[in-house]
Formats: C-alpha cells, structure tokens, sequence
C-alpha cells in the first residue's frame, strides 16, 4: 500500500504515473494556505506527512494538492471558478482539506496602518490589564462577519452545488497558537504577528495573552462554519504543538519559524488529521 502527496502540477503532467502507484482507498483534495502547501523553503507542508503517516498506518491515500502559499480566503473563493472548480470536476472525492482563514486575521492585523486593522494602536495609551484589550473588537467582528462567513459560505456553496461532490466530507484547519517572535520563515517572509504588534506599538509583555486571544478567534469562527453545514469538520489541532519560546529566531519547539511548524511540528498535526479522517471516512 502507498499513500502518495502530489501537487496539481506533478499530477497533470503524469496522471498515469501516479494512479500506476494506486489503487488508493481514498482520493483528497488538499486546498488552501501555507499550511497546506509549504512552510518555508526548505520544508514540506502537511499533506505530505499526512501522506507519511497514512503509509505508517498501511493506508493508501491519494492527496492532490493545490494550495498556494499566503492564500487568503477571498483569493481561495475567487479561484472557484478556475483551478479548485476544475479539480471538482476531475473526481469525486473522499474529502476536501481546506486550509483558510488564518492569513486573513493575521493580514487584518499586520498590513493596515496602525490602529486600522483588528489591533488598536497602543501607542501612548496605559497599559492594559489583558494583552487581548489590544484587539479592535469592531474591526473583529467586521472581519468574522462581514468577510470571512460569506466568503466560506462561497466555498461550501459552490462545493454542495458540485454534481461529483455534494456531500464530499471537508475537512477545516483549526491551526495552533505560534509565539510572536522575530523568526521569519525566510528574508523578506515574516514575521508577521512580530510585526503586527511593533507596529501597533504593543508592549511586549502582553504578546502571549494577545496572540492566545487571536488564535482562540480563529478557532472559533472556524468552527462556526461547521454549524448547521453537513459533513463539514473542524479538526482539533489548537494545543497540539509545543511552543517556541519567545524572543528567540529559527526553528525552536514544534515551530519551523514565528507561525509555520517545523518536522516534528507537522509529524504531530499529522496524527491529529489521519485520526479524524479516520473517524469520519467510511
């Protein structure tokens, strides 16, 4: 048995080459951010440790993987048409992974001007009692309802509407909660909350209860798109890393750099996955 991870390219230029290293139990449609298809130069992503664990487990498992690196949910929605439309129309799946969301709250955080985004500028303001004070409520609650729900809402739609894929389970990236530190994943890549917060003037010491605060958004809208969907799940990967320790560079605990895991990082995540694609395909 062999469990296989391949890009869209690798798949297109030889269908026969790979489906000659089938059969495969199940055929997955990997779609979404740098969780899904790398985290740094040098480093894979996670459907090809989740391909190595399937193979760990004797399974054999297809995953065709189309994700783009610093994808946002509105750039995944506007490609529905295209590549994730005609991939749909390849093959009826087993599952869908989907990871989205994540670079959106960090975006909505790092790029605006200070105080325009999802943090206030603390910027000659007392210090508050709670490093999540920092987060612009309104700004929160523009981007989760406004933004990030009608947009998944595309992505479902357009996925149940699919004749091959109405009731393909999907499969949502719950994340972890990374340390904000100076740990870009390459020159000119990162950091990100590293520099949301400096540039929101953000006294340290409240980095840890920030970032926690932010993460446990990302979780709970994510989850919130499971709500009242059929066969959409999140799955439970928050508090499954081992922290980088802050003001340090460079791969520290289960973290490759500031939000990206390393290895050992996406050998844990791995397991997390196979166990709840386990439990949901027949």
């Amino acid at each position: 048995m062999t469990s296989l991870a391949v890009t869209a390219l690798q798949y297109r230029q030889n269908p026969p080459d790979v489906e000659g290293q089938g059969p495969f139990r199940y055929r997955l449609l990997a779609e979404g951010d740098s969780w899904m298809d790398k985290s740094g130069p040098a480093l894979g992503a996670l459907p090809q440790f989740l391909a190595e664990e399937m193979n760990r487990q004797r399974q054999s498992v297809l995953i065709i993987n189309i994700s783009t690196a610093g994808d946002t949910l509105r750039r995944i929605t506007h490609v529905m048409q295209g590549e994730f439309g005609w991939w749909l129309d390849q093959f009826r799946y087993d599952g869908i992974l989907l990871s989205a969301g994540g670079n959106d709250f960090i975006d909505a955080a790092r790029d605006p001007d200070p105080g325009r985004g999802i943090l206030r500028d603390m910027a000659g303001q007392a210090l508050p009692g709670d490093g999540y004070d920092c987060v612009n409520q309104q700004a929160l609650a523009k981007l989760i309802g406004r933004y990030l729900k009608p947009n998944f809402a595309t992505v479902y739609g357009a996925i149940r509407s699919h004749p091959l894929n109405a009731a393909t389970p999907i499969f949502l990236n719950s994340y972890d909660t990374p340390t904000a530190r100076n740990a870009p994943a390459a020159p000119g890549t990162g950091p990100w909350l590293y520099a949301a917060y400096t540039k929101n003037h953000i006294d340290e010491r409240l980095w840890p209860a920030l970032t926690e605060g932010i993460f446990r958004d990302i979780e709970q809208t994510i989850g919130g798109w499971c709500t009242g969907r059929s066969q959409v799940y999140a799955v439970p990967t928050n508090g499954v890393l081992t922290a980088a320790p802050p003001a340090t560079s460079g791969s520290r605990g289960d973290w490759a750099n500031e939000i990206h895991p390393n290895k050992s990082g996406w050998r844990k995540l791995a397991r997390v996955w196979a166990q709840e694609l386990a439990s949901r395909l027949s």
